[in-house]
């Protein structure tokens, strides 16, 4: 009996008819796409710094785009994963500024838009950090609540 509670806490969490993936399964799918990232990203430098500017316009497509990665990192519940691809970027731009090489546009944009996400990820589990009922759904040393399940547990139920 306390199984069949549990497996309704955690629809296919115990396995067996219609368990949903894991998640390492979940971010395993994501490995290709945060791959083509970096390599697209390990393209965008320059040797000249006047090219390593960024448009007025793509600054204004900076926030859509980091909103957008906290979502995908958030929902999806692939912060590790994305923490490692930030950091390999950032690891690759102080690699290439010691060869003279900058950021061009699409980096920059790429770049700012990953910091972006890092900060909005850091707001949002310091604003949950206390929410009881979100901390028992994600245990452990990695907290990043889902937006699905901050909406089903206090927005949804005031209506």
């Amino acid at each position: 009996m306390e199984a069949a509670a549990r497996r309704r806490q955690h629809p296919g969490a115990a396995g067996g008819p219609g368990a949903q993936p894991g998640a390492s399964f979940l971010q395993a799918r994501y490995i290709p796409f945060f791959l083509i990232l970096f390599m697209y990203f390990s393209g965008c430098f320059t040797a000249s710094k006047a090219e390593s500017l960024m448009p007025q316009s793509a600054l204004l497509l900076v926030v859509p785009s980091g909103l957008y990665y906290w979502y995908l990192v958030t929902e999806g519940q692939i912060f590790i994963l994305f923490i490692f691809t930030f950091f390999a970027m950032l690891a690759l731009v102080l690699h290439q500024k010691r060869k003279r090489l900058f950021l061009d546009s699409n980096g920059l944009f790429l770049f700012s838009s990953f910091a972006l996400t890092l900060l909005l990820v850091a707001l949002w589990v310091a604003w949950l950090w206390n929410d009881p009922v979100l901390r028992k759904k994600y245990p452990g040393v990695i907290y990043v609540p889902e937006p699905w399940a901050f909406y089903t547990l206090h927005v949804s139920s005031h209506h």
